[in-house]
């Protein structure tokens, strides 16, 4: 029976990691075509004069970058499925956030938008991988960004034991507050999105050992989403 058992779990295992190798592996492979042809789509937008044809190349390159956005969300999904998301010595968590913050308001321009609150003291300390860490924030972040009101700043706070992102808009009904953390899932917005930003977030934290808490509308408001994260802080020397 032992030996039954053992091999079943070792199928299993070969299982599960061979299909995140097939994910990770078909999102790295697709990131170079598909910028090679959005590039040459945009070459071809500011070639073409304004008319029924420009409109469609513009289309094809704005289906391009949701495709290139997909495929690194797949690669961020693979790698916090996939381990290696403790660090071997504690580190500071607040400049990683910050640099995470400034890349997003590079890209997207929404770094005005961002209330950030971390303590005097720089914020904790942790174990936790410092590029998995980037990847939960931004895609919580992200997240807030996508679907909060455009008009209301989004929440980040940074503090020992505690990440949380919160931004205002429409209340998500308590039934589908659990489905959100399952890949390709989402709430009821009409804002373009993959369905895996929260979905990574939740495999980080599994795989690290951390509690990830949803919750709709924020604690004495009448409206709004938070994301919270619980995780250990390292003590400081």
């Amino acid at each position: 029976v032992a030996a039954a058992v053992n091999a079943l779990l070792e199928r299993l295992r070969g299982a599960l990691e061979a299909e995140r190798g097939f994910t990770a592996n078909s999102a790295h492979e697709l990131r170079t075509p598909i910028a090679a042809a959005l590039a040459q789509t945009q070459r071809l937008v500011a070639e073409l004069p304004e008319g029924p044809e420009r409109e469609r190349a513009r289309a094809i390159a704005g289906a391009l970058r949701r495709l290139s956005r997909l495929s690194e969300k797949l690669l961020q999904l693979a790698k916090a499925e996939g381990g290696g998301l403790v660090a071997e010595v504690p580190a500071p968590l607040a400049p990683v956030l910050r640099h995470v913050i400034a890349d997003i308001d590079r890209q997207i321009g929404h770094g005005t938008d961002i209330a950030l609150s971390i303590p005097a003291n720089g914020g904790p300390l942790s174990d936790l991988d410092p590029d998995a860490f980037a990847i939960l924030a931004r895609n919580l972040i992200e997240n807030a960004l996508k679907h909060g009101e455009p008009e209301t700043p989004v929440e980040v706070h940074l503090d020992d034991g505690l990440f949380e992102v919160a931004n205002h808009g429409p209340v998500v009904p308590a039934d589908l507050l659990a489905g959100l953390l399952r890949p390709f899932q989402r709430g009821p917005t009409g804002a373009e999105g993959s369905g895996l930003g929260l979905a990574i977030a939740a495999a980080i934290c599994r795989g690290a050992g951390l509690t990830l808490d949803l919750t709709s509308p924020i604690p004495g408001t009448a409206d709004g989403f938070r994301a919270t994260v619980r995780f250990p802080a390292a003590p400081r020397s």
